[in-house]
């Protein structure tokens, strides 16, 4: 692998990051509905007819069926080669992030960091789609970020397996007591278990000190969106609820910020309260 050159590394990671989001579409369609996603197999939601493997490539499958399914000619939605083809962009992007500075010729020098931000940048889609909509995250965004943190923490890098332990325990378990807190003052429940579940995985992946600098930039993302969002659903005169919007998208686009530039952020901030 080390031998890799940068751009053939683009075009790996953009297959690998589309079959990702492929497997990405089927937890956005299925995990809501509270259907298996290994049981039944691919199949077409009309006529229910399983789909071969060939028509399943992402993005090709798509364009070689013209954007109709082969058993009954019925429309599919072009939402599926889009995420495909975004999670593809956001491989490659994460990879090139990682690897900043490197001549295009030259081997891939950073797998671990290239690994963890894609993990990090691909994340985003299944948590929007899903917690938007139905107030839900995935735990195979979550748990799997806890599980794939504590495997990289295992490989030369910027933490030790101990450190990924101490992030995802201190982390998600630090987020649940602020959660608790705050739902026995309001009243009402305050945060849910699920981003509880993905700050801890962030931990894993980054360390405490990141995980920390996450929720707060995610706070203040959503500080940002939320008041103003609030207001125009009560100029509307909504009044149930359609004002709120999940935390858990903004941890996740909060993430790979903080992963690039987390101690910048923790430096300007110093400069800023201390003057150092």
């Amino acid at each position: 692998m080390e031998n890799i050159p940068l751009w053939y590394g683009l075009l790996l990671f953009f297959a690998l990051g589309a079959c990702v989001g492929s497997f990405y579409n089927v937890i956005v369609y299925r995990m809501p509905r509270g259907i298996s996603l290994i049981n039944p197999p691919s199949h077409c939601p009309l006529c229910k007819k399983r789909i071969p493997i060939y028509y399943n490539l992402p993005i090709v499958g798509w364009l070689w069926l013209r954007g109709k399914s082969a058993c009954c000619k019925q429309p599919i939605s072009v939402i599926y080669p889009i995420g495909e083809s975004l999670c593809g962009l956001l491989g490659s992007l994460a990879l090139l992030a990682a690897n900043w500075g490197v001549d295009w010729s030259a081997p891939v020098a950073n797998w671990v960091d290239s690994l963890a931000l894609f993990w990090l940048l691909l994340g985003i889609y299944p948590v929007c789609a899903v917690d938007f909509k139905y107030k839900l995250i995935p735990d195979s965004i979550s748990v799997g970020g806890i599980v794939v943190g504590l495997v990289l923490s295992m490989f030369p890098g910027d933490i030790t397996p101990f450190q990924s332990l101490i992030g995802a325990a201190c982390a998600g378990g630090g987020l649940y007591l602020l959660g608790y807190a705050a739902s026995k003052l309001l009243k009402k429940e305050a945060m849910g278990f699920g981003d509880v579940k993905l700050l801890a995985g962030y931990g894993a992946l980054m360390g405490l000190d990141c995980a920390v600098v996450t929720l707060i930039l995610a706070a203040f993302f959503g500080i940002l969106i939320m008041i103003p969002w609030a207001k125009i659903a009560e100029r509307k005169g909504k009044g149930d609820g359609s004002g709120q919007i999940p935390f858990g998208p903004f941890l996740a686009v909060s993430a790979p910020v903080v992963y690039l530039w987390g101690q910048t952020l923790l430096d300007l901030y110093a400069k800023f309260v201390f003057g150092e």
